[in-house]
């Protein structure tokens, strides 16, 4: 689990957070935050498909799996089994 995190935080960070002006922690909320907004969630989504072999349906597309880091990261060890 915690490469798993620690993958997706780096990502988020890299790709929405250059500056590092913002903390993403857990339980941040990403869209609240405004760290990443609708159209980074798809962008989200491929790295997630890619990175870790896995296929995110649309109707998993949802703030309760997209909200935090803690929810994308269950999201992610459901699909793995």
């Amino acid at each position: 689990m915690a490469d798993i995190k620690a993958s997706i935080r780096d990502y988020i960070l890299e790709e929405f957070v250059p500056d590092g002006d913002i903390s993403v922690e857990d339980a941040t909320n990403l869209l609240e935050e405004e760290v990443v907004d609708s159209l980074g969630i798809f962008t989200l989504v491929s790295f997630i498909e890619n990175k870790f072999n896995v296929s995110i349906e649309a109707e998993e597309v949802n703030l309760d799996n997209f909200e935090t880091l803690q929810s994308i990261t269950k999201l992610v060890e459901s699909k793995l089994g």
